[in-house]
């Protein structure tokens, strides 16, 4: 999928990098760039109380659900050594 913005006219295959969407962000008027700061705080700011572990124990969960198993895991994980 692709998708392309009048601002500069650019195509970019999704999904986007994080650099992509940096630049799309700061092409952004002003106001929106604020409001765009402000929810995410909001949503940052709900799970504050959150400690590592309740993260990455829901990391885990995610991941198990989309289909990775510990075989898999370690395949990744053999591979990037």
């Amino acid at each position: 999928m692709y998708i392309g913005l009048a601002m500069n006219q650019k195509t970019y295959q999704l999904p986007l990098t994080f650099e992509q969407i940096l630049n799309l962000v700061l092409q952004l008027p002003v106001q929106e760039q604020e409001q765009l700061i402000q929810e995410i705080k909001k949503k940052f700011t709900k799970n504050k109380d959150e400690d590592l572990l309740s993260i990455l124990d829901r990391i885990g969960r995610n991941a198990q659900a989309k289909g990775l198993t510990e075989e898999t895991l370690e395949e990744l994980l053999a591979n990037e050594s």
